[in-house]
């Protein structure tokens, strides 16, 4: 039978692509890979590829034109085969010519992982590269979270958001401004397509490296056994690794499904921009989404239940975080405890508790962001006997459930949310499975927040700290800082805290721009145990924001240069 070759759908919000160019023609033999046609979707292009050997036998799709995604451009025949179907919708048993299965033995797999996010595609390509037979399942869209809803979206919305405020700011610049214009839609659409387009790339690594990737629901039959739920496919393995990640939160009271209430995903998917919104949750989502909100124009208000914004984070640095953000606008209402969310479509009520003190503020929506919890509803695990508390995924240092052969990294184990850990577990689980030595080790992980100014941290707060060791805290203030000066963000600083006696550096905390590309070089350093006076004496940059590291370094050796 013909093969149908459909327009593939490259990420979440694709909805529809145009055929720029037909690198084949009517008539042409075709091998298994070559490229068929170039689409361009949201101003990205890819190149799509033949899903097997064939012959091209009808294009029904001409250059410049756009379909719907899942709709069929072309017929691939074998050789001798003269039937051409009509056009229309691919049936759901098709797969789609951008995303071919690797074929691979029915039912047999040296590995499955399940989960296509950041702990699950990296582990899929590290098996890959060790020689292993790798079937990868997803439910969903490649890159899970990190890439469709999380780590990616945010901070392309975020990084629009920065550059409206440089707008706003040019004159300090000697640049004269006569105005700007936001276009959200056009914000949603460049986020979108930064999203395809790694999504694609995720799907072309995966195919690069031989991975099978099934797009479904996995459910365990018994420890070494999973079904696809939506075709009945039963695959064996000899080790399983659980990656299907996590969920937004919620807290149970009463509104909290109503309208205009909206979770992470919802806010990712907005066609227009609210005038006002209150955020409840002052954690990482929270205030990285209050930031792009009151950068596009919002009124926000963020309600936070502890005594200061992004609890565990050091206080100080927490402290002076919050400061900015105030200053910025954002109306921000600690040690709040929120009771009910009621009103009316357009304009909703958040009736809360400080103290013994109640209280109401009103917008037109809500943002729930009270943080993530480990999904994995959907793989029947019961009937596997792996270990669960708390709603997590227990295992080991090696990434090891209580079940031989299964073993689980990222969200869906709890602990450290973060996708950079998750990939680190899931690179540490393929390791472990396939034969080879690997210990997680959690002693040096860094931890980014893309507000502006941006705060990256790196090992312990000084509270932390000061329970176990007599330590001593340099401090270096960006207002200093020459770089910090020319971008005129100056607020902030850098905070160093290291053992007295012996002078190793125990956490870093940094709190200005390029924050979090600068933290790589604290983790490094730490996970080499270097000292303060390593580090003061490490020759850095000029004129770079980074010396700041070097100079709170100084302060504990005998002091820093530009600093009274």
């Amino acid at each position: 039978m013909p093969v149908n070759i459909v327009m593939p759908k490259l990420g979440l919000t694709m909805t529809e692509g145009t055929i720029v160019e037909w690198k084949k023609r009517e008539g042409d033999t075709v091998k298994k890979g070559e490229i068929l046609f170039v689409l361009e979707t949201e101003k990205v292009t890819y190149e799509v590829e033949s899903p097997e050997d064939g012959i091209l036998g009808k294009i029904i799709v001409n250059e410049k034109e756009s379909v719907l995604v899942g709709m069929i451009v072309a017929f691939l025949l074998k050789p001798g085969e003269k039937y051409v179907p009509a056009p229309g919708k691919i049936p759901e048993t098709v797969k789609p010519a951008a995303a071919p299965a690797v074929k691979v033995p029915a039912g047999k797999a040296n590995i499955i992982i399940i989960g296509g996010g950041v702990g699950g595609y990296p582990a899929a390509i590290r098996a890959a590269r060790m020689g292993a037979e790798v079937t990868i399942i997803e439910n969903d869209a490649l890159g899970g979270t990190c890439l469709n809803w999380g780590c990616i979206p945010t901070k392309a919305l975020l990084h629009s958001a920065a550059v409206a405020a440089t707008i706003r700011n040019a004159d300090t610049f000697g640049i004269r401004n006569k105005g700007y214009e936001i276009d959200f839609s056009a914000v949603m659409k460049r986020k979108n397509a930064v999203v395809a387009q790694l999504c694609n790339g995720v799907q072309k690594l995966l195919t690069a490296k031989k991975v099978r990737i099934i797009k479904g629901t996995a459910s365990f039959v018994d420890p070494k056994t999973v079904q696809i739920v939506q075709t009945g496919e039963k695959i064996t393995a000899d080790k399983i690794l659980i990656a299907s990640g996590s969920k937004s939160g919620k807290i149970p009271i009463e509104g909290i499904d109503g309208p205009d209430v909206m979770d992470s995903n919802q806010v990712l998917t907005m066609e227009s921009l609210p005038q006002s919104v209150v955020v409840i949750g002052g954690g990482v989502i929270g205030v990285e989404f209050a930031q792009f909100l009151k950068g596009m124009g919002t009124d926000v208000t963020i309600l936070e239940l502890m005594p200061n914004l992004i609890p565990g984070l050091d206080k100080e640095m927490a402290v002076a975080l919050e400061k900015i953000i105030i200053a910025s606008g954002v109306k921000v209402i600690t040690g709040a405890m929120v009771k009910s969310i009621g009103g009316t479509k357009g304009l909703k009520t958040v009736r809360y508790a400080v103290g013994d003190k109640t209280a109401e503020c009103a917008a037109e929506k809500i943002i729930m962001a009270v943080g993530r919890k480990p999904d994995f509803s959907s793989l029947n695990i019961e009937g596997t006997g792996i270990l669960c508390e708390k709603g997590a995924i227990v295992v080991n240092d090696r990434m090891e459930t209580n079940i031989t052969g299964i073993y689980a990294a990222g969200d869906v184990i709890g602990g450290v949310m973060l996708a950079h850990v998750a990939t680190a577990e899931g690179e540490c689980a393929v390791k472990n499975a396939l034969g080879h030595e690997s210990i997680m080790n959690y002693r040096v992980v860094p931890a980014c927040i893309y507000t502006t100014p941006e705060m990256a941290s790196v090992g312990l707060t000084e509270e932390e700290a000061k329970k176990k060791y007599d330590v001593q805290v340099g401090r270096f203030p960006l207002r200093g800082n020459g770089k910090a000066l020319i971008l005129n963000e100056t607020e902030g600083m850098v905070k160093i805290i290291s053992d007295k006696k012996y002078g190793e550096v125990l956490g870093v905390h940094i709190l200005g721009p390029h924050a979090t590309d600068m933290i790589a070089e604290a983790v490094l350093g730490m996970n080499l145990e270097m000292t303060v006076d390593e580090l003061a004496h490490a020759i850095h940059p000029h004129p770079t924001v980074s010396e700041s590291i070097m100079e709170a370094a100084m302060t504990l050796t005998g002091g820093a240069i530009h600093m009274p």
